[in-house]
């Protein structure tokens, strides 16, 4: 039987620690959420888009891209509420129970319609899954006594970067996917077999701060938005 396809939420409030307005800055000339919104028009994957947001900017700028908008309260606008406060938020007042839902965030302006596309069709196999790109580095941690040991190399044999075993990988925070009825018995969006799809490095750019906005404007003229 057809799984059908899935929901895709956009959480994009109004307000930003890092970053100023940030759901709304523009990076090759394009608001954020505008990014997300047509990547996940590009996709072809989607059942509906959908955006949620406390901000009557960022409302307006996404309905005029085709994407339903929902208002979100106050208490899942602040820096403290969680992505997962959000998801249930627009899962309860849409009465959605089964199926599956896709969450992009708008901080990764490289995703695209593709990436979006391969991370729905894990839906068939597995019960959540994440965007990531694979970690080609030398990690250290810190010990009681203040030094440092080495945690996925060994230190006598020092390898090339790039003969590290491609088996560890970073999550990019771009796009995660989850089974509706798991996430309401979980309450989170990790739960079950978890999927990836993998992306390239510099497509995994994230936006936290006014210097990665630069650093991603900079590379935007290599990476054309889905339209």
């Amino acid at each position: 039987m057809a799984v059908s396809l899935p929901l895709c939420l956009i959480p994009a409030r109004g307000g930003s620690k890092g970053v100023v307005r940030k759901n709304l800055r523009l990076v090759g000339g394009i608001p954020l959420v505008v990014r997300s919104i047509r990547a996940a028009r590009s996709s072809g994957a989607m059942a509906s888009i959908t955006v949620s947001t406390d901000d009557d900017e960022i409302a307006e700028i996404s309905a005029a891209e085709g994407a339903e908008v929902l208002r979100r309260p106050a208490e899942f606008s602040t820096d403290e509420a969680s992505s997962e406060s959000v998801i249930r938020h627009y899962l309860e007042t849409n009465s959605i129970s089964t199926g599956h839902l896709i969450m992009v965030q708008p901080t990764t302006p490289f995703m695209r319609g593709q990436d979006l596309a391969a991370l729905a069709q894990l839906r068939h196999t597995f019960d959540s899954a994440l965007t990531v790109y694979p970690a080609h580095l030398f990690l250290w941690r810190r010990t009681a006594m203040s030094s440092i040991v080495a945690v996925n190399h060994d230190v006598e044999v020092r390898k090339r970067r790039q003969e590290i075993p491609h088996e560890e990988f970073v999550e990019n925070g771009g796009a995660f996917l989850m089974n509706v009825e798991g996430f309401w018995i979980h309450q989170h969006r990790f739960f079950g077999r978890i999927g990836y799809v993998e992306m390239p490095e510099d497509q995994s750019f994230e936006i936290d701060t006014e210097a990665d906005l630069r650093l991603a404007n900079l590379l935007a003229s290599h990476h054309q938005a889905d339209t």
